[in-house]
């Protein structure tokens, strides 16, 4: 086979990153993610050492990450008061961060692939281990993950067991078929069928029931709340002028969801201005549910939590449990605080809360999810176990008209689908949608626009093999693969350092 020059191996490398968002939501090209793939592989077969290997992985991820987090210089610019080229450079270095761990990924595999009598399921094992292991290294990046692009593809019915990681393995060994696996071409067409025909087949079980209640009616009112105003003590008498009046016009609904931080103040400063709608909505059987500040006065001082209120049939709190960093928290804090704006956001101080979050509500078994958290399944498929249907809230304001939101609803869609939960995702700015079980968007709000969303949600009940599984057959999978072709002459195949 031709060997490429090293530039161009390294060109090769950052054009096979750049196409994996493209997969993605909202172009959804899936085929571009096991193409990726591959072309990666081929530059990783063409390094001559180590060094080069990993330079190829930190390019591959530039690629991947420069496309896929581009929103981020948006936040950055258009809502963080940041000049341009600062915003630019610290973008940079963000994706660099994130690169870094498919420089480590090129670097393992390739010295490992020598030893190894199956190189192309070491990758699979390699790809997916980081995969996992970025989910929580420093709190987490659960983003643009590789098994989002087979959401409308026949592997999407392993979601239910293996969750979107297992996912990412499937698509992975699919690309690979064609070119790391040394057997006839006929028996590889013939394994990726049955793997493909299996999916198709795991797509037709239930794995959860329909509750006995009726389907319920559910709104969403989406405000469309400049970000620049959304904190201005002068916007949050319309801005509730608005959440209030539309409530009151949709009290036939069985569910009002309002967005991530509508309420945009204190919950125990505004809660008595919302008896009067809470009780009539009680009386109607109508359930409310928010975004907002809840405040916590012990004596040490304030806490401040990102939350979710529930009231008028049912009164519940939710505090959110993965905060953004710079967004809801700023890390180092004492070091980065005050040196631009961006380090000094509105509501940039929330706190954790000290315990586990249970349901929202319980007369509609609710899981609640705000912004960030939907994209941890884990997490999400914890919460789910119990509950008839997901609920997350955002504010998406943040990306404008980037890829983020759509990324973001794509997360909220494969949720549906590992858990066979529907999911109510209620936004800002949009996207705003109803999901059903199956992972299907059965409705959508406009984007960028006051909009009021009402559709029929059909309740679930049970538990998919994820719910209880979650990632560690993902893990145990992956750990095998790295395992099961290695050859006992490893003394020396992975040195401290970067010596070939």
């Amino acid at each position: 086979m031709l060997k490429l020059p090293l530039k161009a191996n390294l060109a090769a490398s950052i054009i096979a990153g750049a196409m994996a968002p493209l997969a993605l939501a909202p172009l959804n090209l899936w085929p571009l993610a096991p193409l990726s793939v591959v072309l990666f592989w081929y530059t990783l077969n063409h390094s001559n050492h180590t060094k080069n290997a990993m330079v190829n992985g930190l390019a591959y991820g530039l690629g991947y990450f420069g496309v896929g987090v581009s929103w981020v210089f948006v936040s950055m610019v258009d809502h963080g008061d940041t000049h341009w080229l600062l915003a630019t450079v610290l973008t940079v270095l963000f994706c660099f961060g994130l690169a870094l761990l498919y420089g480590v990924f090129a670097g393992l595999f390739y010295r490992l692939k020598h030893h190894h009598q199956y190189p192309s399921l070491l990758f699979i094992g390699l790809w997916v281990s980081l995969d996992l292991l970025r989910a929580w290294l420093l709190t987490g990046f659960p983003w643009l993950y590789l098994g989002y692009a087979g959401l409308d593809t026949f592997v999407a019915g392993y979601a239910p067991i293996l969750g979107v990681h297992g996912i990412t393995l499937l698509l992975l060994f699919s690309g690979l078929l064609i070119l790391g696996v040394q057997v006839k071409l006929h028996l590889r067409l013939a394994l990726l069928a049955g793997l493909w025909l299996i999916g198709y087949g795991l797509s037709t079980i239930s794995w959860t029931q329909p509750s006995q209640k009726a389907p319920l009616k559910v709104t969403i009112l989406q405000a469309d709340v400049k970000l620049k105003d959304k904190w201005s003590p002068q916007t949050l008498t319309p801005t509730l002028g608005y959440y209030f009046k539309q409530s009151y016009l949709h009290l036939g609904s069985d569910l009002i969801v309002w967005p991530e931080t509508a309420i945009a103040t204190y919950w125990d400063y505004i809660a008595p201005a919302f008896e009067p709608l809470s009780t009539l909505a009680k009386e109607k059987n109508t359930q409310i549910i928010s975004g907002t500040v809840i405040r916590e006065t012990p004596k040490a001082g304030a806490n401040y939590y990102n939350g979710l209120v529930a009231f008028g049939a049912e009164d519940g709190q939710y505090y959110k449990q993965r905060l953004v960093p710079f967004g809801e928290y700023v890390p180092l804090e004492s070091w980065l605080r005050g040196a631009i704006n961006f380090f000094d956001l509105p509501m940039s101080a929330f706190k954790l809360p000290l315990k586990e979050q249970g349901l929202l509500t319980q007369n509609i078994a609710i899981a609640g999810n705000i912004c960030y958290e939907i994209a941890y399944p884990q997490l999400v498929a914890q919460q789910a176990a119990q509950a008839q249907m997901i609920l997350t809230v955002s504010n998406d304001t943040w990306f404008e008209h980037s890829l983020a939101p759509w990324q973001h609803l794509q997360m909220a869609q494969m949720r549906a689908l590992e858990n066979r939960k529907p999911v109510v995702r209620a936004t800002n700015s949009g996207v705003s949608a109803l999901i059903d079980a199956s992972g299907e968007i059965t409705h959508i709000a406009p984007v960028y626009q006051q909009a009021q969303l009402t559709g029929l949600v059909a309740l679930m009940e049970g538990k998919t093999p994820y719910n209880t599984g979650l990632n560690w057959p993902v893990w145990l999978l992956s750990v095998g693969l790295i395992l099961c072709g290695l050859r006992r002459n490893l003394i020396g195949a992975v040195p401290i350092g970067l010596k070939t």
